[in-house]
């Protein structure tokens, strides 16, 4: 027996749009969610500006606040700011954090190259994104700290100021921040006064199973599995590596040169 073709879906654009909005919770604001779910709706909230992404989560939620936002980012941490699509800051869903990882670092860098001279190696690029890792699997640290830390872990050449940025020049170790976070050993703390701090997610948030990204696990949700499956192969793994003490410059291979 021949089975019939299938019918073509006949799609419009304001059906399209009615039918996205209400998936947003944007025609209603939803009474059954928390900002972890929604956040899950949306692929993610972009978080360049934080204020931004806690009305932008919500307004989806009956009821809420921008307090209920924080809280579950801060308090019960089923929110996590961290980099995501593009490179650029965003809340996604703790529980989801496993699949966005492997995802993203499965990915071609977003990072722009750095001349030779600045850029890393992706040997030597390993061995710092485990280092930042270390650093901040029991701490929270503002910029300057973790560039010490960096600095006392793994010597002077990761930190030089080389790397241009806002006319100013940046320890070398900046360039991997968002390549750290796609390997899930950095996101972000809470800011201290004016200051952005970093940690590392695996300190108490509530994530999917560890291997989740490599099947693509129960918590991704319709509309998430066919644009993730082709780039998550394989779980974000950090190389350990040891970790030089003496304070030493690499030889001739690190950095590029």
């Amino acid at each position: 027996m021949t089975a019939k073709p299938a019918t073509p879906a006949s799609l419009t654009w304001s059906g399209v749009t009615a039918r996205r909005m209400t998936r947003h919770a944007l025609t209603e604001p939803a009474a059954d969610l928390g900002p972890a779910d929604v956040a899950g709706l949306l692929c993610g909230a972009h978080a360049q500006v934080l204020s931004a992404a806690e009305l932008s989560v919500g307004r989806r939620i009956a009821g809420a606040t921008c307090t209920d936002v924080q809280r579950a980012l801060w308090a019960e941490r089923t929110l996590v700011k961290t980099f995501g699509p593009r490179g650029t800051v965003h809340l996604l869903p703790a529980a989801d954090l496993p699949m966005w990882t492997g995802a993203l670092s499965a990915l071609p860098s977003s990072v722009p190259s750095h001349p030779e001279g600045v850029r890393f190696t992706a040997e030597h690029a390993d061995e710092v994104i485990a280092t930042i890792g270390d650093a901040l699997a029991d701490a929270e640290l503002t910029v300057d700290e973790l560039t010490e830390a960096i600095a006392d872990r793994a010597g002077p050449w990761a930190v030089e100021r080389t790397m241009d940025a806002f006319g100013d020049k940046w320890p070398r170790w900046r360039q991997l921040t968002s390549t750290a976070a796609h390997r899930g050993v950095l996101c972000f703390g809470p800011d201290r006064g004016r200051q952005v701090t970093y940690t590392n997610p695996h300190r108490g948030w509530r994530r999917g199973p560890a291997h989740a990204c490599a099947g693509l696990p129960a918590c991704v949700r319709p509309g998430h599995a066919a644009a993730l499956r082709q780039v998550a192969r394989h779980p974000a793994t950090v190389r350990r590596r040891p970790v030089r003490r003496d304070g030493g410059r690499p030889g001739a291979r690190h950095a590029g040169r």
